[in-house]
């Protein structure tokens, strides 16, 4: 790999887009499984261009924060801040991928087009463009993007109405700020320094994790509710399992809420590590079990 794609990848930010790819390929086998379609050409062709849209939406999201990023110590040495990439490869990149993307989802259908359309333009224009710079509360108007790869992935299949798949949209909406606000508690001077308000910047760490407690218990009763209405696909002994896997899970993530709140200053990662490990196995979860929906 050469040294211009291996930093091209670098900057969008892989760790983060894969996250959000697994919950997309979560809502295709769901769908694919709930309609007993066994279409595998359609699932990677799904998977592709939801991959590349949130690579594009990175690459996009990395020209808009370049002067940001330059003065934040956890990213000045990314590429594009670095200057190991050109802001023009990732501008135009960036829009290149998504233009990809925009293309392939209207050939697979109208719904699974709108919801990468609208969580590209809320997370590149809502959020890093209008948003981030202006109001600490930045992330609430960012967070339906994190849900649209789920939504893209499972309207790419059908056009139903389903409320297990809302309920795992709103765990991602509610889990969103969960997740960056406890890093930003860690990094608050970064982005203090960078002049960006995020809440822990404008509040103190105390009132950021009062702020955090209704986020923490929404994000628990969603995964419970999201549990009671999916073990519902499965036979009786299955659908307890799931249901108790999705308790548990909920406990864990408070738990790791609670933990922080009683020592902020040394437990605040170990938060964001738990807010990251929930999302990643919730989902990972979310695609086996439905791959034994038809088999129930």
């Amino acid at each position: 790999m050469s040294n211009f794609v291996r930093d091209f990848i670098l900057m969008t930010k892989p760790r983060v887009w894969t996250f959000l790819l697994i919950t997309g390929i979560a809502g295709e086998v769901f769908s694919l499984s709930i309609l007993r379609s066994p279409n595998l050409i359609g699932f990677v062709y799904v998977a592709l261009y939801i991959a590349i849209g949130l690579m594009g939406s990175e690459s996009l999201s990395n020209y808009i924060d370049l002067d940001i990023d330059k003065k934040m110590d956890r990213t000045k040495d990314r590429p594009l801040p670095s200057g190991k990439m050109s802001p023009k490869v990732a501008l135009t990149g960036g829009l290149i991928l998504i233009a990809v993307t925009l293309i392939l989802s209207y050939r697979q259908n109208i719904l699974s087009f709108i919801f990468m359309a609208t969580g590209i333009i809320d997370y590149d224009v809502v959020y890093a463009l209008l948003s981030k710079r202006r109001t600490p509360w930045n992330i609430i108007l960012g967070a339906y993007s994190g849900g649209a790869p789920l939504l893209a992935g499972f309207y790419a299949f059908t056009f139903k109405f389903n409320p297990v798949i809302i309920l795992w949209f709103f765990i991602i909406f509610a889990w969103t700020p969960l997740h960056i606000w406890s890093l930003a508690i860690r990094y608050r001077k970064d982005y203090r320094d960078a002049s960006v308000p995020m809440l822990p910047v404008v509040y103190d760490t105390k009132k950021t994790m009062q702020v955090l407690f209704p986020v923490s218990v929404l994000t628990s009763i969603f995964t419970i509710l999201a549990g009671i209405y999916f073990m519902k696909y499965f036979q009786i002994y299955l659908g307890i399992a799931v249901m108790i896997l999705y308790v548990f899970m909920a406990i864990y993530l408070m738990i790791g809420y609670l933990r922080a709140y009683l020592d902020p200053e040394k437990s605040i990662m170990k938060l964001f590590v738990s807010t990251n490990m929930f999302v990643g196995f919730f989902f990972l979860s979310v695609a086996i079990f439905s791959f034994l929906i038809p088999m129930t």
